[in-house]
């Protein structure tokens, strides 16, 4: 049992919390201002169902979590100990490649949300894109529902820097658009390298499969209408499977559409982002296949490297904790088993790319946001006038 007070409205009091039922003493206007100091009535709020369902269903996804990492832990367990061992005798050299080419990663992405921007006119220094990118990152990878944190930041730094409503929400699906389709380009690309080797069946569905892309690229190109009348028919059957008015979510889908509409970039625009968000993705994959030299992974060819890598980062979001941790490390290592790699020497490159992909990109954000605090501070303090001066 707990108390203390809350300005729930003129003459509250007190209010005692008793498990989920919160008591507040209202004084009875009809008492007068003296009785009303010691009498009144009481009100119990008992709050409603859903709260209480929704911390069961986070108490049942915690245990499920912790079950989840525990059997991964288990099966790994044979294999953890000679993986920690072979990180130790990892060779330093390779450990630098790794390092720079996550670093180039990390830089490669914030030159392409820096030239997203500019298309939509707004300027930012490369250091400053830089900076958010690591702490957008940071954010993301620690933080639970990190994605949504991760792009709330990203928004207020867009609008710290004058970024509008428009610059900002065609930033952001621009990027969104272009990272998805790089990485969707590098699956494709292992995948036609292993159908190369697979036989002809699986050659002939690879090739379909970029054609449909080709093309529809190009009917995008010639429709720009086409997303918003896709859009407008999804919103109808949504609406309709949940007993919604027909026109729901209509007029926020047009403003949205129209948003994207008023930036027009230029063909170096699209082709500078294009070529940054593809570059982000191959030196990310080229941090895995350096840390897999570090530990002297064998067998480990591009067709297997492509594939593992696409693999875990698409799984990323198919996991409950922040990063990816436990889904993307066990894709990953699958992949390279399906690949001829044996699970014990798989399992230290994938150990050794996600120290420096999550845990040094973190720990760097995160110093990045210690770093801008403490200038916030310095810099307060300097402004701050001394007493007894004016």
């Amino acid at each position: 049992m707990g108390g203390g007070t809350v300005p729930r409205g003129r003459g509250t009091r007190t209010l005692d919390i008793v498990g989920d039922v919160t008591v507040t003493t209202v004084p009875d206007p009809r008492a007068g201002s003296s009785a009303a100091q010691g009498t009144g009535r009481v009100e119990a709020v008992v709050p409603p169902a859903a709260p209480r369902r929704r911390r069961r269903w986070r108490v049942v996804l915690g245990l499920a979590v912790v079950g989840l990492l525990g059997a991964e832990l288990v099966l790994a367990a044979p294999n953890l100990k000679g993986a920690l061992t072979a990180l130790g005798g990892a060779q330093p050299w390779w450990i630098a490649a790794a390092a720079f080419a996550e670093a180039t990663s990390m830089d490669l992405f914030a030159r392409m949300r820096r030239r997203l921007l500019a298309a939509a006119g707004v300027r930012v220094r490369m250091r400053d894109a830089l900076a958010a990118a690591y702490v957008a990152d940071a954010v993301h990878l620690t933080v639970p529902g990190g994605a949504a944190f991760s792009t709330a930041y990203t928004y207020r730094w867009m609008r710290e820097r004058g970024a509008g409503a428009a610059a900002i929400t065609w930033t952001l699906v621009a990027g969104g658009l272009i990272s998805t389709s790089a990485l969707a380009a590098l699956a494709v690309a292992g995948s036609l390298l292993v159908g190369a080797r697979s036989g002809l069946p699986a050659l002939v569905l690879d090739t379909v499969l970029v054609v449909a892309l080709v093309a529809g690229v190009h009917r995008l190109r010639r429709r720009p209408d086409l997303p918003l009348v896709a859009g407008r028919r999804l919103l109808l059957r949504v609406n309709a499977v949940l007993r919604h008015p027909p026109t729901r979510g209509v007029d926020a889908l047009e403003r949205l559409v129209g948003q994207l509409q008023s930036v027009r970039p230029g063909a170096r625009d699209w082709t500078a982002a294009a070529a940054y968000g593809v570059g982000n993705w191959v030196f990310d994959c080229a941090c895995l296949a350096a840390a897999a030299a570090a530990v002297g992974t064998p067998g480990l060819s591009v067709p297997v490297l492509l594939i593992a890598y696409t693999a875990g980062m698409a799984a990323s979001g198919l996991s409950l904790l922040p990063g990816g941790i436990g889904v993307v490390d066990t894709v990953m290592v699958l992949a390279m088993v399906a690949g001829g790699i044996p699970a014990a020497a798989a399992l230290p490159a994938v150990l050794l790319y996600r120290l420096i992909s999550l845990v040094a990109v973190a720990a760097a954000g995160w110093l990045v946001v210690a770093v801008q605090a403490r200038r916030t501070r310095s810099s307060a303090a300097v402004s701050r006038p001394e007493p007894g001066r004016r």
